[in-house]
């Protein structure tokens, strides 16, 4: 392991703010505002965020002898101040203003640093680096596989990758905004969609999983990343056209890849034949890819087998135990064959994404169900944590619990928030008509009787 050397940074005093988790980072030219939490880690602070300077040791004695490196959501500058030493030029890249703007005067005494906001990545391929890290920001985006779409277009194409990020594990529970973490077949299978190739996997990396990555040899991953465009786009044919074209000249891995995004290009037009041909082509040629089975377990649930779903599911998650897709079929198939296993696997599953709403409204409405009306509006609570795009029926089904738990006023604001985002919905119609008899009634209780003639 490379010995820590002396980083040419500039330490800040801090002063706690009146706001919970608020600091005022005080440097010789700027006073800067801070939220200690999940989501950076900040130097003098401890917070919750890990302490990822180990990994990044790691990352520049794999990475040599590179000259040039990019470090990909540098948050604070931790992680860059411990490559400094080691490379000729680093450029420390973020999309997070507040994060730069710290990044800077911290490193403010490390010339071969140039801190970036990451709108783009070099137009001039002169100016790409020899190599990447990629350090706990994986989990922190909806979008993952566009990262390291774009950090192919930072490295040059004999370059390396490091890449860390948390381990995931059943029973996990992720702090906001972190939306999930990441098992070595996930991780794996992100890489290879977007164009690169595992070199060695790292062993005793703690509560992390980490690898060496090279950028994939054929060009593939670049039909590959055209097809997702055109399926997001709604332009099916051009997407089934560009995933035709991955798979025959792609790898065999990334042309398991490109016959599952057929299969959502298929399912999302109804041709279910289609889609099903596509998953067993997938899972026929990658036997141990969780994802192709859980989707022909979404197949059988559709098409009515609970049963033939149950087993695919268990045999994706003995591939992958901390598949989001495959908890989710398991769980759905247990529910339909009124098996008790259902509310556990929802359990995992909102554990593994907690920003996922099926999970949570599914968990949710179990919960309730059984009596555990409590841990059911904990469940519903925690997902505010991570997003804010929350639709109407997941406002009503939170006020019904509200409700349920007596607690009227927080059920009113509830539907008050469903109703502005879907006025004319007949649920928040049924949810305003009984707090509207609880209230007559309460009202009713609290007028005080007539006087007798």
């Amino acid at each position: 392991m490379t010995l820590s050397v002396a980083v040419p940074v500039v330490t800040p005093r801090y002063r706690r703010s009146p706001k919970a988790r608020v600091y005022v980072a005080h440097f010789p030219g700027a006073s800067l505002s801070v939220e200690n939490g999940r989501s950076r880690c900040y130097p003098g602070l401890a917070g919750d965020a890990p302490n990822l300077r180990g990994l990044y040791l790691a990352a520049a004695e794999l990475l040599a002898p590179a000259r040039s490196v990019v470090d990909l959501g540098c948050g604070a500058g931790i992680g860059s101040a411990q490559l400094a030493p080691h490379f000729e030029r680093i450029s420390a890249v973020d999309t997070d203003l507040t994060a730069l703007e710290f990044a800077r005067e911290y490193l403010a005494s490390a010339p071969q640093v140039d801190v970036l906001l990451a709108e783009a990545a070099p137009a001039d391929a002169a100016w790409r680096h020899d190599a990447g890290c990629v350090v706990d920001v994986l989990g922190h985006t909806s979008n993952p596989i566009q990262v390291l779409r774009n950090a192919r277009r930072w490295i040059k194409d004999d370059g390396r990758l490091f890449l860390a990020e948390p381990r995931a594990y059943p029973t996990q529970a992720l702090l906001p905004p972190v939306l999930r973490a990441f098992s070595r077949p996930a991780l794996c299978q992100l890489l290879v969609r977007a164009g690169w190739e595992v070199e060695s996997w790292l062993d005793e990396v703690g509560h992390f999983v980490a690898c060496l990555a090279r950028p994939s040899q054929d060009d593939g991953w670049s039909w590959l990343e055209r097809g997702d465009e055109a399926r997001l786009a709604g332009n099916s044919d051009a997407a089934l056209e560009a995933y035709a074209k991955a798979a025959a000249c792609g790898s065999p891995a990334l042309g398991s890849e490109a016959l599952l995004g057929s299969a959502e290009v298929h399912a999302a037009r109804g041709e279910l034949d289609a889609a099903c041909r596509c998953l067993l082509d997938t899972a026929h040629s990658a036997p141990d890819h969780a994802r192709a089975l859980s989707g022909i377990a979404d197949v059988s649930l559709f098409s009515g087998d609970a049963h033939h779903a149950l087993r695919i599911s268990v045999q994706a998650l003995e591939c992958d135990p901390c598949d989001l897709r495959a908890v989710q079929s398991l769980a759905h198939a247990a529910h339909r064959l009124e098996q008790p296993e259902a509310i556990a696997s929802w359990r995992l599953a909102s554990g593994l994404a907690p920003a996922d709403l099926t999970s949570a409204i599914e968990l949710a409405r179990l919960s309730a169900a059984s009596g555990e009306v409590e841990f059911a509006i904990w469940v519903l609570e925690r997902v505010r944590g991570y997003r804010e795009d929350l639709p109407s029926d997941f406002h009503v089904t939170l006020g019904w619990l509200y409700a349920t738990h007596t607690r009227w006023g927080e059920a009113r604001l509830e539907v008050e928030l469903a109703r502005v985002k879907e006025p004319a919905s007949l649920a928040v119609a049924e949810l305003l008509a009984y707090l509207g008899e609880v209230e007559d009634t309460s009202d009713a209780a609290e007028r005080p009787a007539s006087a007798p003639s």
